[in-house]
């Protein structure tokens, strides 16, 4: 049995590096494709087909990660409130680019006595729907149709079961590779492995999150007629919740104009991660310094910390870390008075009241400090906001997730918009 495991595990290394490669041959091909072209139509398609690749590229770590978890029995759920129906849209609305370029049907049939909001894991409950609709749309061949079904089957006082369901009309799966599915180091051979490739990895993973909400997930297929996959689970239902929700789509467009007179600072030690954020925020009217380190992060903060707003920050930095630096500003803050007067002594200034005010809004309110990390994991999450950081970010960074915490952080400063 040791034997087979690890020549399944060989064998999933070598296709592994092979799918990898993948991607990362067509980013770096692009890359010398596009430096050495003027022409701006070839350039723009050579960056869409990098992007492209990247994101691939960043599913299949995040597949392996997981799967190194599991291994590793530490594969672990976070439950808080979230809204249905808007975590069902959102998974839904990934997946709205793959759908109209295969021109394939997407057919929705939510149970309308489905709970307003639930006790889960949004995260996870997220990645195993989207595995099953990135399956159904990459088995699925043009014009198919693929639908997603939640209906509630149970209820009691505190609580309800829902049954999900994605069946599809595509190339289905034979009975030999169904005994298989949900292994973590196995996948379809023969042509259908190179046809459609992938780690292999989204329905061991998906399996293994089921288990953990305490159900199982269930598949019927048959070769040429389709798949569906079902899995039910028990959640707590919860109170009526008040948060208001946004379309990432257009969160650009709607929040740009309304960070106009706040200022920011940017702490990260790597060039072009500076430049890149400094670019997804050139449009948004906020005004940015950067620091390059934790230490001159929190000089600048210290010398002047009425004119900042919201600190993003670094982990990994010489000189002071991301930690060390939010622990020395978090102190800094809880001595306001001390701070403020040993301040106005040093540069021999007499504070007005407006000033003192400014010094007392970052001050005593505590300064926003979101997180900027390649250390996603729970524990991760968990280790920056114990640290006295308010959110996290993952990298590589998400546009619509920068644009979410910064409007979060400063939605009590931003006027409502004008309808």
């Amino acid at each position: 049995m040791d034997a087979e495991l690890n020549l399944s595990k060989t064998n999933f290394l070598a296709r592994m590096s092979h799918e990898m490669r993948t991607p990362l041959n067509a980013i770096i091909g692009m890359c010398t494709i596009a430096q050495s072209s003027d022409d701006p139509k070839r350039i723009s398609s050579c960056l869409d087909k990098i992007n492209e690749a990247s994101l691939h590229l960043l599913g299949m770590i995040n597949d392996v990660l997981d799967m190194a978890k599991i291994e590793a029995g530490k594969l672990k759920l976070s439950y808080s409130e979230l809204n249905l129906r808007q975590m069902l849209q959102k998974t839904v609305g990934m997946r709205k680019f793959t759908l109209e370029a295969k021109k394939q049907n997407l057919i929705l049939d939510f149970d309308p006595n489905l709970p307003e909001t639930i006790v889960s894991d949004e995260q996870r409950l997220i990645q195993v729907l989207d595995n099953l609709l990135s399956n159904a749309v990459k088995f699925t061949p043009p014009e198919g149709t693929i639908t997603l079904s939640v209906e509630k089957t149970k209820e009691e006082t505190s609580c309800c079961s829902l049954r999900i369901t994605v069946s599809d009309t595509g190339i289905g799966i034979a009975d030999e590779e169904l005994k298989t599915i949900f292994a973590l180091f196995e996948q379809a051979e023969g042509g259908m492995a190179r046809k459609y490739e992938g780690s292999g990895l989204g329905l061991a993973i998906s399996s293994s999150i089921v288990r953990l909400l305490g159900g199982e997930i269930k598949i019927f297929s048959e070769r040429g007629k389709g798949s569906t996959f079902s899995f039910e689970i028990t959640v707590e239902k919860a109170g009526k919740d008040e948060k208001e929700y946004f379309c990432p789509d257009n969160a650009y467009e709607f929040k740009a104009q309304r960070f106009s007179g706040f200022s920011i600072l940017l702490a990260e030690d790597v060039e072009i991660n500076r430049e890149i954020v400094l670019s997804l925020l050139e449009d948004s009217g906020l005004d940015i310094d950067c620091a390059e380190n934790g230490r001159e992060a929190l000089e600048k903060y210290m010398a002047s910390p009425s004119r900042y707003d919201l600190i993003l920050m670094d982990i990994h930095m010489p000189e002071m870390d991301g930690f060390e630096a939010t622990r020395r500003i978090r102190a800094f803050e809880k001595n306001f008075e001390k701070n403020l007067l040993e301040f106005a002594e040093r540069s021999c200034t007499s504070f007005t009241e407006g000033e003192t005010r400014g010094y007392d809004r970052n001050l005593h309110k505590q300064i926003p400090i979101i997180a900027m990390t390649a250390n996603v994991f729970k524990d991760d999450v968990k280790k920056c906001l114990s640290s006295g950081m308010t959110g996290h970010l993952g990298k590589p960074i998400e546009f619509g997730a920068l644009m979410e915490q910064l409007s979060s952080c400063l939605s009590q400063k931003i006027p409502l918009p004008v309808s």
